[in-house]
Order: structure tokens, then C-alpha cells, then sequence
């Protein structure tokens, strides 16, 4: 069996590919609503809707254009940000997860004998759905 590794990721915001993400996560969730009869003895449900949220943990290098689209979203009044999780890698083949997410937070940590690093906050606006590259 094939192992996709944290060195195989990439994480895209737009086409931008962001160069210094030391780490990142996805939480997707699928609301449910009861469906039972009243004559039943035990309970069911229906999936309804789904929801995601990311993080993304970033050394700060203003160079890099994909972290800079990071700041400018969550500098607040900015519209969502396409956002591409390469989990496998971008070879032809590979899968990831793409979709519209608003940057809704950043917590800065900064220290003597290191680089500003920065936690961002994803809220996602729609489906996250999984993709190949071609």
C-alpha cells in the first residue's frame, strides 16, 4: 500500500501555491435530521447538509504570493479564496480537495530565536470536494 506523507502535500490558494505551510488540517462534518416513525422503536436519520473547515500553519515569507493572499483575506471584508489541498501530491493522477473558503482567522507567533510563523483559520463556503489532477 502507498503512503501519501506530509512531503507530498501542497496547498493552493487560487493558482498560487503556498511555498512555506509547515502543517495543515480539514474537518468536514454532515448534519443529520431525524426521520423516525412514531410506531418505530429505534431511531433514524438522513444526512442534510455538509460543512468544512481548514487550518493551515504558515511560516510568514512575504515573498511568497499565495501567503500574501493568505493575509490580504483575513485582513477582513475580503470574499472567499479558492483553496486546494494536494494530499497526494499534483502528479497527474494525484487527489485533493478544492473549495471556497473564507480566511476567518490568523494568530501570529513570533519568538527570539526563530521566524514568524502564523496560524490561519478556514471557514468553508460550499462544498469541499475531491478532485484529481490532471
Amino acid at each position: 500500500m502507498a503512503y501519501a506523507t506530509g512531503s507530498d502535500a501542497v496547498i493552493k490558494i487560487g493558482s498560487d501555491t503556498l511555498i512555506q505551510c509547515s502543517s495543515f488540517s480539514i474537518d468536514k462534518t454532515v448534519d443529520n435530521a431525524e426521520t423516525s416513525a412514531i410506531s418505530t422503536t429505534a431511531k433514524t436519520f438522513v444526512n442534510t447538509l455538509d460543512s468544512w473547515t481548514g487550518s493551515l500553519s504558515i511560516f510568514y515569507d512575504a515573498a511568497d504570493s499565495a501567503t500574501t493572499a493568505i493575509l490580504t483575506a483575513t485582513a477582513g471584508n475580503t470574499g472567499p479564496v479558492v483553496i486546494s489541498f494536494y494530499y497526494e501530491g499534483t502528479a497527474t493522477g494525484d487527489k485533493y480537495l478544492t473549495g471556497n473558503g473564507l480566511m476567518s482567522g490568523l494568530s501570529w507567533t513570533g519568538e527570539a530565536n526563530g521566524v514568524f510563523t502564523a496560524d490561519v483559520s478556514v471557514t468553508g463556503t460550499g462544498t469541499l470536494a475531491e478532485s484529481t489532477a490532471p
